[in-house]
């Protein structure tokens, strides 16, 4: 017996008309469905002065090119139907003046068993502006300043040039690192020395603790009042490394041996023995009262005459006569190589 047509529930899309087994057909359901979302248009702001991008309120270093760039902020701005799968998402960027761009975006799928696409179109646009940091360093602004100074002495050419690697190298890692006021506002040479003009306190003194590990000697801090800004009181403050009398390289006598000056580890000075290559640590109080008795600099090249275990044989590379030295044990010699010399009374010592 057939059954009764009338128990069959029969149903049509009521918007096309062909059957459908409840409502809206595939095809009807999948064209009322919005598959990408797009936003009309996008807006870059980007420092005018170092390319960083303002970020939800807070400026971020870009080091992509600016078409990525673009990119990135267009995929990241359009949104993709939950259910939509295997979604392939393409987007093209033109650009139509110097500071608009068009994207056009463009997502394959499959939803509800069927293939479907969908495109958009969204605007770009660039917007220059300076950032907090680039602003500050424009007018001048600065929270601390480091003096380098030495004890009786002006600093040598070489401990300025140190001292201004280690504080370029140190504000570009706190700048990375968050510290959007690590900069160098300024390098001036002064009576006796060089002051560093940094933008943020905290960098002024992490500058003046690596000059005070590198280069030895003592630190001095001192703040001013300038202003209030929020109902706080502003300070600038200023650090003062001097640095201490004796210097790398020169030559000074411990306990009736020789050594020469290799540098400083905060108040120790780091010493190396002459004679067997040792190295040796003393405070730096102790070793700035010491003589200077030679300094590497005044060296002298020499050639080796003759060599046995204790000494050897040079040249005098003055009067050019035989003289004898004690042999560094830790120095690899033989006779005919040259070698550095320097006078120490009425002998020479030989330097590694």
């Amino acid at each position: 017996m057939r059954p009764d047509d009338s128990n069959v529930r029969r149903s049509i899309c009521p918007r096309c008309g062909l059957p459908s087994a409840e409502g809206l057909c595939p095809k009807c359901l999948l064209a009322s469905t919005t598959l990408l979302s797009c936003p009309r248009m996008v807006e870059l702001v980007i420092c005018a002065t170092c390319g960083c991008q303002l970020v939800q309120g807070r400026w971020q270093i870009v080091e992509i090119p600016l078409e990525e760039l673009i990119f990135r902020a267009v995929r990241g701005s359009v949104g993709v139907h939950v259910d939509l799968m295997d979604a392939q998402i393409d987007v093209s960027i033109s650009q139509r003046g110097s500071t608009r761009y068009l994207a056009k975006v463009s997502v394959e799928g499959r939803i509800l068993g069927l293939e479907a696409k969908e495109e958009c179109e969204i605007e770009v646009r660039l917007r220059r502006e300076a950032c907090d940091r680039c602003s500050k360093m424009a007018g001048k602004y600065f929270e601390a300043v480091v003096q380098l100074r030495g004890s009786g002495r002006s600093p040598t050419q070489e401990e300025i040039s140190t001292a201004e690697n280690a504080a370029h190298q140190l504000a570009q890692s706190e700048y990375r690192r968050g510290d959007r006021l690590a900069f160098i506002q300024e390098i001036k040479p002064t009576r006796g020395g060089v002051d560093m003009v940094v933008g943020s306190a905290q960098l002024g003194r992490q500058i003046a603790s690596l000059l005070h590990e590198t280069l030895g000697g003592n630190l001095r801090e001192s703040s001013k009042l300038v202003g209030m800004k929020d109902g706080r009181d502003i300070y600038r403050i200023t650090i003062l490394v001097r640095l201490p009398r004796l210097r790398q390289g020169d030559i000074i006598s411990i306990r009736g041996r020789l050594m020469e000056m290799k540098g400083y580890d905060r108040n120790r000075a780091i010493l190396e023995d002459l004679l067997d290559g040792g190295r040796h640590y003393i405070p730096a109080e102790e070793a700035d009262v010491k003589r200077v008795l030679s300094v590497r600099q005044s060296a002298k090249r020499s050639v080796i005459v003759a060599a046995d275990e204790s000494a050897v044989e040079i040249l005098d590379p003055e009067s050019f006569q035989a003289v004898i030295a004690p042999r560094p044990k830790h120095i690899h010699i033989k006779p005919g190589d040259e070698v550095d010399v320097i006078r120490i009374g009425d002998g020479f010592v030989l330097l590694g």
